[in-house]
């Protein structure tokens, strides 16, 4: 998955993908794939998390000072 999303985009791709997967209508080889995408959206999310407790430590430790 080569795009970039937003972290509620990618939050709200990846419950779909959730959703289906439980669903059991998915074939093996469909399952894989979705499972594939779900990392990748969950690393994106993850990433996008990651930076924003960062940029709230920056700013906090900005007012303490």
């Amino acid at each position: 998955m080569a795009a970039e999303f937003d972290f509620e985009t990618a939050l709200s791709q990846l419950n779909e993908i959730v959703d289906k997967i439980e669903s059991g209508e998915c074939s093996l080889e469909e399952s894989i794939k979705l499972f594939e995408q779900g990392i990748e959206l969950s690393d994106t999310c993850t990433k996008k998390l990651d930076e924003a407790k960062k940029k709230v430590l920056q700013l906090t430790s900005k007012e303490e000072q």
